[in-house]
């Protein structure tokens, strides 16, 4: 294996463990870590389906966990406009994201503070064309 994609290969997968281990740490599963970050991101009366468009997981494991956290009182649905649901957290959910992602995104706040802009842009910039090439030549698989 070429060293560069094995040093990104590492790179991302520490990064991924990273947010693996916050997740545990703050009692949450990878799946809630992730929807709660977007829900923080988006507020409540997001879509349903913007939790798994930006997240990345399949809808089927969205729903289940929000099944799930609809059993344990930490969000609710109502119907949208057309087939849009829309997804609202209970004051129980609000106080639990805001102490769980709150955490999180202090750290990232942190790491990326402590980068100068030209670096955050080229961080961001690489990001998002890796994303997209990855994107597409996947769709050509």
């Amino acid at each position: 294996m070429n060293t560069v994609l094995k040093e990104f290969n590492e790179a991302f997968g520490k990064i991924n463990e990273a947010y693996h281990e916050a997740a545990v740490k703050l009692g949450l599963s990878d799946t809630e870590m992730e929807i709660f970050y977007i829900f923080y991101i988006y507020g409540s009366g997001c879509r349903q389906s913007v939790l798994y468009k930006e997240s990345g997981l399949t809808k089927s494991t969205v729903n289940s966990a929000i099944r799930k956290l609809q059993r344990d009182g930490i969000l609710y649905l109502m119907p949208g406009e057309g087939r849009n649901t829309l997804v609202y957290a209970t004051e129980k959910g609000e106080e639990l994201i805001r102490n769980t992602i709150e955490k999180v995104i202090r750290i990232e706040s942190t790491i990326y503070g402590g980068w100068s802009p030209e670096d955050q842009k080229t961080f961001i910039r690489l990001n998002r064309v890796f994303a997209s090439e990855m994107k597409r030549m996947v769709e050509e698989l």
